[in-house]
């Protein structure tokens, strides 16, 4: 299976500042600033070792290790959707192209869009969407914010916790406990 994870290994200083079109992008990089761990490289380790295919658009790659077979960086790329295609997408872009990889995501033809990002900071941009076209029924399938609820507290945990829903949802399972699922409760009701 692929996977897409559009990430930046840098914050935005202000507001994404990018200039794009459909499929490229150009990040003024004099605008971002820091280098800090997201949970980008954790994911794309974790899904690597499962022996997914995976992809990982990071305009600042060369300042951060990703474990994976594809990495397309620098301030000015492209992706064009054969890219994102039937792909499990991961947006985790720090503010520096949130609405890009997104639209790209839901217009690229993704099976399904994990997008890093706090319900607060989605309300700005589900604004943005609905302004380029993006119908609301589109904006639902998206998986905001993204991960399972395991009570992630670093940067590993919540990766973890974003590989869980993805492995969850690529094969169709509830992502509830399995106690709950193998109804351990009625076994030990039944003994006697």
């Amino acid at each position: 299976m692929k996977i897409v994870i559009f990430a930046s290994s840098r914050e935005a200083d202000m507001e994404e500042p990018v200039f794009c079109d459909r499929d490229s992008v150009k990040v003024d990089a004099s605008k971002c600033t820091g280098r800090s761990i997201s949970v980008a490289p954790f994911i794309a380790r974790y899904l690597k070792d499962l022996g997914f295919y995976v992809t990982v658009i990071d305009p600042f790659a060369d300042e951060t290790p990703y474990e994976a077979d594809n990495v397309i960086k620098g301030t000015s790329f492209q992706v064009p959707d054969e890219v994102v295609k039937d792909a499990y997408v991961i947006v985790a872009t720090r503010h520096v192209y949130d609405t890009w990889a997104i639209m790209k995501s839901v217009l690229g033809g993704a099976k399904e869009t994990f997008v890093i990002m706090s319900i607060k900071r989605a309300k700005i941009i589900m604004k943005r969407l609905l302004q380029a076209g993006i119908t609301k029924e589109q904006i639902k399938r998206l998986r905001i914010p993204a991960g399972l609820d395991i009570g992630a507290k670093n940067e590993k945990e919540i990766a973890l916790s974003i590989v869980a829903e993805v492995l969850a949802v690529s094969r169709n399972a509830s992502g509830r406990p399995l106690s709950e699922v193998k109804e351990f409760s009625k076994v030990v009701e039944e003994l006697e």
